[in-house]
């Protein structure tokens, strides 16, 4: 299976890229220039013609801008102004290298850009989301007919939600349901976010995302995160990190005959992080600390370090054919017992830091 991954416009990840061109389906990035309108926090701003210049040098790969954000502020839905300028950097883009489609969380949003009734909008797909959390095929049918409704492109892919991942005949009647009405429509799976098996936190911590992109208010999230929601949920119960739906590189051969693509995220860490992904996810392999290829969990790997190889074979059976009643089972505790290590604290020299 191809990757899906993001872009960032460093020469050494370009670079990089393109010596696995052969391993990658699709790249996806933000509009670097504007507001935020992606599901994420903006960290540093980037040259738009530097951007431009290393996008286009990707060439034989689908190319997704991000558009993914919860919402906007509700003044936007009908601002012409706004919403033209967002369409005017897409067509900008589109100029400089080929653009597949956008990938949109909010409806609103996606049938506002279709009012405008500019031509740019035939021209590209509106892919769901990942965060949408497409877990089954109503909902998957559901987000194609609102795509139908719009002067927008059908997706040529749709991303299933995380959680299936650990359900493999659900996911396997999704999939199947979903190619059999929809042939063209490639099934996607998210691999390495790390997050808590259907998140509780996950509506509110979008939207929080949101409020602060929006400048409504500053960035609270990792301080609620840190205090109130995964980082304690995680901490006080490493073993809990085993329930999270993620792939592990050595299983992708599992889901060959159900998923077309896999996609790799974690842009906010860096072009070194996602590079050991690819790695790992193109190789099937990986001997090390499992967390350093999560996502959202990745901030554990200070913590602790989860030897991936000694997971086992077995990991894979294991995990799908788990009940989730916790409460009468021993196996991620045992799992931790095995390949879990606390690291140990080192207070460095202040030398080291000159």
């Amino acid at each position: 299976m191809k990757l899906t991954v993001p872009f960032i416009p460093d020469q050494a990840y370009t670079d990089f890229l393109q010596t696995v061109i052969n391993h990658i389906e699709s790249v996806y990035f933000p509009l670097y220039s504007g507001p935020v309108l992606d599901s994420r926090m903006r960290f540093s701003k980037i040259d738009a013609e530097k951007f431009s210049d290393q996008i286009s040098r990707i060439s034989g790969v689908e190319k997704y801008i991000l558009l993914n954000t919860r919402f906007i502020h509700p003044d936007l839905y009908h601002d012409d102004r706004f919403l033209n300028q967002t369409l005017d950097m897409i067509e900008a883009l589109m100029a400089g290298c080929r653009i597949s489609g956008i990938v949109f969380s909010d409806a609103y949003f996606l049938n506002a850009l279709s009012c405008t009734k500019r031509d740019i909008t035939s021209m590209i797909e509106a892919v769901p989301s990942v965060n949408c959390m497409i877990d089954n095929s109503h909902k998957a049918r559901s987000f194609i007919r609102l795509v139908e409704q719009t002067a927008f492109r059908l997706p040529g892919k749709i991303i299933l939600d995380r959680g299936l991942n650990r359900c493999p005949e659900e996911l396997a009647e999704t999939a199947g349901m979903l190619k059999a009405q929809f042939p063209e429509v490639k099934i996607e799976l998210l691999a390495n976010e790390g997050c808590i098996y259907q998140c509780p936190f996950k509506p509110a911590h979008d939207a929080l995302i949101s409020f602060s992109n929006l400048k409504l208010s500053g960035d609270r999230s990792f301080k609620i995160n840190h205090t109130l929601g995964c980082h304690p949920w995680f901490f006080r119960h490493p073993e809990n990190f085993f329930k999270s739906p993620f792939i592990r590189p050595e299983d992708l051969p599992c889901y060959e005959n159900i998923a077309d693509t896999i996609k790799i995220c974690g842009r906010t860490h860096g072009t070194g992080f996602l590079m050991r992904c690819i790695n790992a996810y193109i190789r099937h392999s990986y001997e090390g600390n499992l967390l350093d290829l999560m996502d959202a969990a990745k901030w554990l790997g200070d913590i602790y370090h989860i030897d991936n190889k000694r997971l086992g074979p077995d990991f894979f059976n294991m995990m799908t054919t788990c009940t989730k009643d916790c409460k009468n089972c021993n196996i991620c505790p045992e799992l931790f017992l095995k390949a879990g290590i606390t690291k140990s604290v080192e207070i460095r020299q202040y030398k080291e830091f000159l």
